[in-house]
């Protein structure tokens, strides 16, 4: 049985010391503190471990699960800084170092940083890195077009917004997709809307009909929420439209036109009024 280090898996009791419990194989096992479980365990029992290296580098076990194992991404605020690097709080017993060969810029304590976490093989020990795409290469893409996944949005770039899909991959954000200002750190839902090779490019809209009918319950809603009014129309500025409906100008004015054939809506000259029940009866 191989024993992963950084990762969260189950392994059998093997053996028992005085304050640990062995966990693995009769070849290969490493310790778990027996303070760490609530109740006793027998010899063959399963427990769900989280490895990690200790102080001297060898492999230990414990029950405390971290926020994100290796090969995922998470948002984590700086603990401290020091010669070595910046320190950030993962959940697990020690604080994880990011090394600064690892930085892309200098991090100060407080601030928010995206990082993936991953294993140094050579020096057995585990070390978060800002540097995304370095250690994430897509290599298993298990989304398809249209999924509505989960989203961690990550650094700014040219022509969007890097994010990461799941914890586990990385796709773009063009700008012209995003509803609302976004910040690094920010953790949202969206929309796998294309995937080149090991490309994928993501929304915060979802498409075509399921997108119109989804605008459409949002224009019903604000207008319920507003006394049946919307100061809002096809000259609107699209900002505007982003920022009170979280949808594209292109997309209101489909979802608008949409209602308006339904008779749910009146379109005047400033805005959209929504119909009472006895307007057209």
């Amino acid at each position: 049985m191989k024993i992963f280090p950084g990762c969260r898996q189950t392994l059998p009791i093997i053996g028992e010391e005085e304050k640990v419990y062995l966990v693995g194989s009769e070849n290969y096992h490493i310790p778990l503190p027996k303070r760490d479980l609530k109740d006793p365990k027998e010899i063959g029992d399963p427990v769900e471990v989280f490895t990690f290296y200790n102080e001297n580098r060898e492999l230990e076990a414990t029950t405390k699960m971290p926020e994100i194992q290796v090969g995922e991404v998470g948002a984590f605020r700086v603990a401290d800084v020091n010669d070595l690097g910046a320190f950030i709080h993962i959940g697990t017993k020690r604080d994880m170092l990011i090394p600064r060969r690892e930085m892309k810029e200098e991090l100060t304590k407080g601030k928010l940083v995206v990082v993936t976490l991953q294993v140094d093989e050579k020096n057995n020990r585990l070390f978060a890195s800002p540097r995304i795409n370095t250690y994430i290469k897509n290599d298993l893409i298990d989304v398809k077009r249209g999924d509505e996944v989960d989203l961690l949005i990550g650094e700014r770039i040219e022509i969007g917004r890097r994010v990461i899909i799941k914890g586990n991959m990385v796709g773009i954000m063009f700008r012209q997709e995003m509803l609302r200002n976004l910040r690094e750190g920010d953790r949202i839902k969206g929309y796998i809307r294309k995937i080149e090779g090991k490309d994928i490019q993501v929304s915060m809209s979802k498409e075509g009909e399921e997108l119109i009918i989804d605008a459409k319950e949002k224009i019903m809603d604000f207008l319920n929420a507003n006394n049946g009014y919307m100061r809002l129309n096809d000259d609107s500025d699209p900002e505007e439209i982003k920022i009170r409906l979280r949808m594209s100008k292109k997309t209101f004015k489909k979802a608008v036109g949409a209602l308006y054939k339904e008779e749910k809506v009146t379109l005047t000259r400033f805005g959209v009024k929504l119909n009472k029940e006895d307007d057209n009866g």
